[in-house]
C-alpha cells in the first residue's frame, strides 16, 4: 500500500487545525525542485508542493541533495507573505521546529537540531543527517523547502553518503506513512508562524544541539568553541577556545 498519495495528504490536512489557513496540494511522481516549482507557481493560495522524488534537489550554498528514492519526503510549503506577520529570518528556526516535533510525535524520535536548521541522528561516533531544510523568500512568499529520510534503507543512498546520511527507518527500524508526517509538519508549521518570538524560541532550543564543539568561519578566519545558547533573534551564541563569546549570525558550523 502506498503510504503517500494526494488524495491522502488532503484527508489527512482536513483533519488538521492549519489555523484557519488553506493549503494547495500539488502532487508530482517527479520534479527537478520542489521549490522551484512552488516559486515559479501563480497559485494565489498557500501551497505544498509534494513529489515522490527530485531530480535536481538541493540544499543551503547551492548543495545537490539527495532525493531520488520514493520512500523519502520532498516537500515544499509556500506562504502568501499576506498572511504571515512573521520575521522571515526566524522561517529556517520554524521549519526546523515543526520537522522535529512532527518526528517525535509520530516516530518517538528525537532528532537533533544543528543550527540552523540541519536535523540529526547519534551515528556511531558521530552524527547522521536526516533532514534538510532550504528556506526562501522574496516580497510576495517564504518557502521552506524539506528533505526528510523516511523509510529508507542504507543501501538506497549512494556510497559517498552512507558514512553521513540516516533515515528514520534506519534509526527505528520501522516504517511510517509519509502523508502523515507531511501533514504534521505543515500543522506544526503554520501554528509556529503564529506564536510569541520568545515560544518559538523555546520550542526550537529543546532540540538543538548546545554545549557541543563547533567549528565555523567569520570574518574570512576558522574558529573553535562551543554552542553556547541562542540570542533574541536566533542567532547563535559561542564560547572560542580563549573564552570569548560571539555571536554566529550566518553561514554555519561543523561539529567537532
Amino acid at each position: 500500500m502506498n503510504d503517500m498519495s494526494e488524495w491522502e495528504i488532503k484527508r489527512l490536512l482536513r483533519e488538521k487545525n492549519l489555523y484557519n489557513l488553506y493549503y494547495e496540494v500539488i502532487y508530482k511522481n517527479s520534479t527537478e525542485s520542489t521549490n522551484d516549482d512552488a516559486k515559479k507557481s501563480d497559485n494565489k493560495n498557500n501551497l505544498l508542493v509534494v513529489a515522490e522524488r527530485q531530480t535536481a534537489g538541493r540544499g543551503r550554498y547551492g548543495r545537490s541533495f539527495h532525493s531520488e528514492s520514493d520512500k523519502g519526503i520532498y516537500f515544499t510549503i509556500k506562504i502568501n507573505k499576506i498572511n504571515n506577520s512573521g520575521d522571515v529570518n526566524f522561517i529556517p528556526l520554524i521549519a526546523a521546529a515543526a520537522v522535529s516535533q512532527a518526528v517525535c510525535l509520530i516516530c518517538g524520535i528525537d532528532l537533533i537540531i544543528k543550527w540552523p536548521n540541519d536535523l540529526l541522528c547519534k551515528k556511531g561516533g558521530g552524527y547522521g543527517k536526516v533532514c534538510g531544510i532550504l528556506t526562501e523568500s522574496n516580497a510576495s512568499y517564504v518557502i521552506a523547502g524539506i528533505g526528510l529520510n523516511v523509510n529508507n534503507d542504507i543501501t538506497d543512498f549512494p556510497d559517498a553518503l552512507k558514512k553521513t546520511a540516516s533515515s528514520l527507518k534506519i534509526i527505528s527500524g520501522k516504517t511510517y506513512s509519509r502523508a502523515e508526517i507531511i501533514c504534521e509538519i505543515t500543522d506544526n508549521f503554520t501554528r509556529l508562524l503564529r506564536v510569541s518570538r520568545e515560544q518559538l524560541l523555546g520550542e526550537y532550543k529543546k532540540r538543538l544541539a548546545l554545549d557541543t564543539d563547533i567549528s565555523f568561519e567569520q570574518d574570512g578566519a576558522i574558529y573553535k568553541g562551543r554552542a553556547a545558547g541562542i540570542t533574541e533573534n536566533g542567532n547563535l551564541i559561542a564560547v572560542l577556545e580563549n573564552g570569548e563569546k560571539t555571536v554566529i549570525q550566518s553561514g554555519e558550523i561543523e561539529f567537532i
